[in-house]
């Protein structure tokens, strides 16, 4: 009989260890998750802080235009919306004018990005 208590508390043990050890994982993983996701939020709200800071007064002049045209390529996948992608595709695009709706549609996509919480 001692041999059988033995082997109980032995599985009962590894049991428990298990259930431990599992639910130990599962915070660890939740933790891990959250933390990429707030870094991965951080990143798209700088992301778009960046597009949007050449267009806060509203215009943007042939050296702004040059960042945006600049940042385009880092930006694609980036967390930024597509709809400020394609206008910034299109302002890159444009030459040293950019066309007075192009940066209209910028302003507009800044707003709509800033209102949403990016």
């Amino acid at each position: 009989m001692g041999s059988v208590t033995i082997r109980k508390t032995a599985a009962i043990l590894a049991v428990s260890s298990l259930v431990v050890l599992t639910a130990g994982c599962s915070v660890l993983e939740d933790t891990a998750s959250s933390a990429a996701t707030q870094l991965t939020d951080a990143a798209a709200k700088e992301m778009v802080r960046q597009a949007c800071a050449p267009v806060q007064d509203g215009t943007i002049d042939a050296g702004e235009l040059r960042v945006l045209g600049s940042i385009i390529t880092s930006v694609e996948g980036g967390g930024l919306p597509q709809s400020m992608i394609d206008i910034l595709n299109e302002l890159a695009n444009a030459g040293d004018q950019a066309p007075r709706a192009l940066q209209d549609r910028l302003v507009k996509a800044c707003e709509d990005s800033n209102a949403a919480g990016n």
